[in-house]
């Protein structure tokens, strides 16, 4: 009884985040035209071949997609006394974040058909590089959704706050994860850092698949990606269950 009422509380939460959530300004605009426009200002005026461009295309969208909608969720409710209903209700607060975090992921796997599509049509990519690209977006957003999750720990109820504090933290990362510059062009010391963050394992996944260049083989990529998944799922946990009373 107990684990049907769970998969439904996770999907009824997912569905009312992505009719509510989806349409917010921050969603669009951090999720969508961020890193097109992101990513336009950077190849603007540059003659690249689409293989170079692709990867960190795709990465790019994953991570500013499935980063964009967890973020503003826990300040929104919180300050509308939302949040207080669903844990009075009660609703157990690792199946909230369950749901949030797969409104998250859905809304990434829907961004993410607009670079696939690019690729699909720039790039003659095999049966092999297409299921491996598919894979790496499917495990990178669910990643991404307990990244972002984890961002909105802190107990404060206004988006802004939160999206500043995501920002900090996720421009950096763009720019040592191999995004713009492959890996293995870093300087040996940023490579070391680029190694503490899941988005470059998500990225030279994406090289490998794409461009059939990339510093790890690809199963190492996907087993780090799903150790950070781990990570994150029981980190942002144990950070929103410390911070919860101070919400209510």
């Amino acid at each position: 009884m107990f684990p049907k009422l769970w998969f439904r509380q996770i999907f009824t939460i997912a569905l009312k985040d992505m009719r509510v959530y989806y349409t917010k300004g921050p969603t669009l605009i951090f999720g969508l035209l961020f890193p097109f426009f992101f990513f336009l200002s950077f190849i603007v005026g540059r003659s690249m071949d689409p293989t170079s461009l692709i990867p960190g295309l795709i990465a790019m969208v994953v991570f500013f997609s499935a980063t964009a909608v967890g973020p503003i969720i826990f300040p929104t409710e919180t300050r509308a006394y939302t949040l207080e209903r669903l844990i009075s209700m009660p609703v157990p607060l690792w199946c909230i974040l369950m749901g949030d975090s797969l409104a998250s992921a859905t809304f990434c796997f829907i961004s993410s058909f607009v670079p696939l599509v690019l690729a699909f049509a720039l790039i003659e990519l095999s049966f092999i590089q297409v299921g491996l690209t598919i894979v790496g977006i499917i495990i990178g957003g669910i990643c991404f959704a307990f990244f972002g999750q984890l961002m909105s720990a802190p107990p404060v109820d206004q988006t802004s706050t939160i999206m500043m504090i995501t920002t900090m933290v996720k421009f950096p990362l763009i720019f040592i994860s191999g995004i713009f510059i492959p890996l293995a062009a870093l300087p040996e010391i940023v490579r070391f850092i680029a190694l503490l963050s899941p988005l470059t394992y998500v990225t030279d996944l994406f090289w490998a698949s794409v461009a059939g260049a990339s510093v790890f083989h690809p199963f190492v990529n996907i087993a780090a990606i799903v150790g950070w998944t781990v990570l994150l799922v029981v980190v942002s946990f144990l950070a929103h269950k410390k911070t919860l009373e101070k919400r209510l």
